[in-house]
């Protein structure tokens, strides 16, 4: 592949990316603050392709992951024995695993990968005019990013779980914290979408 196509087809992930971004910041939006003009079945079907993305997103992390030296024996052990030995959190969301016929290349999963940590530091940083969550002050401040590999796994993990219950059921009925860390995260990401993202997008 020449460098050309191969700019072409990183500029074609940025706009998968920012597409699956701003839908799914707009379906929660909608969903906190229209509950009953929010079809589940919409929802089911937009949220499905964030799904998707997330699953990118947590193969960027296991592909991208450099262990730094010296690291924690205990903290080794946990996310060998998460990310490569347990797949429970398949089978707890309905998820069916099937082997693929074709070689699927990295780079997607690194770019979803790369934005999502841009994300999560800007999230305690978002401009409070923009931030839309119900709640008493305009901030995101105490929403810190993941210190620990580990705790950024669960991150990832936390946002697949909040956007799969959000496909299932009211979006009132899931917990509230969960709900509005992945909340900021799809809204920083919107942010940095709509404000940082247009220049690589141009032909």
């Amino acid at each position: 592949m020449s460098r050309l196509e191969d700019a072409g087809a990183a500029r074609q992930s940025l706009r998968t990316l920012a597409r699956v971004i701003k839908t799914t910041h707009q379906v929660l939006f909608e969903s906190v603050h229209h509950p009953r003009h929010s079809s589940l079945q919409q929802r089911q079907r937009q949220l499905s392709q964030t799904l998707e993305h997330m699953g990118e997103v947590r193969e960027g992390f296991v592909l991208s992951q450099r262990m730094p030296l010296p690291l924690e024996l205990g903290e080794l052990r946990e996310l060998i024995q998460h990310v490569l030995l347990n797949w429970a959190w398949v089978e707890a969301m309905g998820l069916l695993m099937t082997p693929g016929d074709q070689v699927e290349l990295v780079e997607d999963q690194v770019i979803a990968y790369q934005h999502a940590l841009v994300a999560m530091g800007a999230v305690p940083r978002l401009p409070a005019q923009v931030i839309t969550f119900p709640q008493p002050a305009s901030t995101y401040a105490d929403l810190s990013f993941p210190g620990s590999p580990s705790e950024l796994l669960d991150r990832i993990e936390e946002i697949e779980q909040v956007v799969y219950r959000a496909s299932v059921k009211p979006v009132g009925e899931l917990a509230a914290g969960p709900l509005r860390r992945t909340y900021a995260f799809f809204e920083a990401s919107s942010w940095l979408v709509t404000h940082y993202l247009p220049p690589a997008l141009t032909d």
